[in-house]
């Protein structure tokens, strides 16, 4: 997990199981940065004030009505490629982790 600048926005990337997952750095309670909390498995949380998220679904654990702002991921060679133009949903994020 790393938190990184991408043309003036900041990305945190997570890699699971050998799968690329960006999302917005800012956590949506406070807007932390999400690379300075831990990741155990695919749960993500804050380090600020312990919010948790499903890191491959990009929904909340705790609190469950919060979401992460997920980014379309495109691996090219060993290039990660990133659309900043257009998010998903936590419901397309599940719904492209159920298809793989």
């Amino acid at each position: 997990m790393i938190g990184v600048d991408v043309d003036g926005n900041t990305v945190l990337l997570v890699n699971v199981d050998d799968h690329i997952y960006a999302y917005a750095e800012a956590c949506p309670h406070q807007k932390s940065r999400l690379s300075e909390g831990s990741l155990t498995g695919k749960t993500l949380r804050c380090a600020r004030h312990h919010w948790e998220f499903d890191v491959c679904a990009g929904r909340g654990v705790n609190p469950q009505n919060a979401c992460l702002k997920a980014l379309l991921v495109a691996l090219e060679s060993r290039d990660i490629l990133l659309d900043l133009d257009h998010a998903r949903s936590p419901e397309a994020a599940a719904e492209r982790e159920n298809q793989q």
